[in-house]
């Protein structure tokens, strides 16, 4: 009986590790990646910087499902079955009461497992996905995702940070391991950690801060631009990731005079334009918005005129209370 239960235990402590490392594209897109895409992108699948907070809800309610769904087939347990089904209806209902708005400069998330993940008066956000040992934190600016941070408990993760490293490069490759602060006064740690073109991911030792184990995911031109805003706090550790950072591939000659590019921020569009277009199209689209309202302003005001006209259709010019 007891070795049962300690297989059922290593088994749910590898289940929640793979759903850590491989989980995030498993029943929303894994392997969609483009052919020769970076294990990143290949690894986020359907999960892209630049997502609304209402598709990333949908998002982690579809990777819920694909999780939940793998554990209840593999028990015949129609009792277990049960209560995974419960908790997997629990997990998705919490996902939207989570969003979270920095403002204020003071929250309960101040002494949580993401403490100095964000930033406050600064328009950021934050949804929250919980299930079967793993947290999803997801991140927004402006209302667009561009970070995830994913915490694994240490008793799931592995007995030590040698285990859980094994287990990321079985997904990753070969990472370059640091030591360190991953932000400023948040203490030294140490971290596996991958770059691309995008998108940089640390596998963090967090069991100080977190109790356990991190992977976090970062879109880095976001990085990039909180540091510029931050500069006392994040310049410093911004810039060394950016000197570490893959240099762009080389464009072909007839494209070298194309401006740098960005992801719009019409974010239900997977598209990048260059920032003339950019804010071309962003005047373009609120103009529209405003000859809308005053066409729909004009429409009501022809036709009080034209209600008007036709009570006055009926006066009498030598009575003029005559049509009254």
């Amino acid at each position: 009986m007891q070795w049962r239960q300690g297989e059922e235990k290593n088994r749910m402590k590898r289940f929640a590790i793979s759903m850590m490392v491989v989980g995030l594209g498993i029943g929303a897109g894994v392997g969609r990646a483009s052919a020769g895409a970076s294990p990143i992108a290949t690894s986020m699948g359907d999960l892209h910087w630049g997502l609304s907070e209402h598709e990333v809800t949908a998002y982690a309610r579809r990777k819920l499902t694909a999780q939940f769904s793998e554990e209840i087939a593999k028990t015949k347990d129609s009792g277990k079955q049960a209560k995974l089904k419960a908790e997997l209806k629990k997990a998705q209902g919490e996902i939207e009461g989570s969003l979270t708005s920095f403002e204020g400069g003071r929250s309960r998330w101040d002494q949580s497992p993401v403490a100095g993940e964000f930033n406050y008066d600064n328009n950021e956000s934050m949804l929250v996905a919980k299930g079967n040992g793993v947290g999803s934190y997801y991140f927004f600016l402006n209302g667009r995702l561009w970070k995830l941070v994913e915490v694994l408990d240490k008793s799931a993760g592995g007995s030590d940070f040698k285990k859980f490293s094994q287990h990321i490069e079985d997904k990753f490759g070969k990472g370059r391991l640091k030591k360190g602060e991953l932000a400023p006064g948040q203490g030294n740690t140490q971290w596996l950690e991958y770059l691309d073109r995008n998108s940089r991911v640390r596998a963090a030792d967090e069991s100080s801060k977190r109790g356990g184990y991190a992977v976090i995911y970062e879109e880095m031109s976001t990085v990039r631009e909180l540091a510029s805003l931050h500069p006392k706090k994040q310049r410093k550790a911004a810039d060394a990731e950016a000197e570490a950072a893959p240099a762009p591939a080389k464009e072909p000659p007839a494209q070298l005079a194309k401006a740098p590019t960005k992801r719009s921020i019409f974010t239900n569009e997977n598209r990048t334009e260059s920032d003339t277009d950019f804010q071309s199209r962003k005047q373009k689209t609120a103009t529209e918005a405003r000859d809308r309202a005053q066409r729909a302003h004009d429409r009501k005001e022809d036709a009080k005129k034209g209600e008007a006209l036709k009570q006055l259709g009926g006066l009498n010019g030598s009575d003029p209370l005559g049509g009254l």
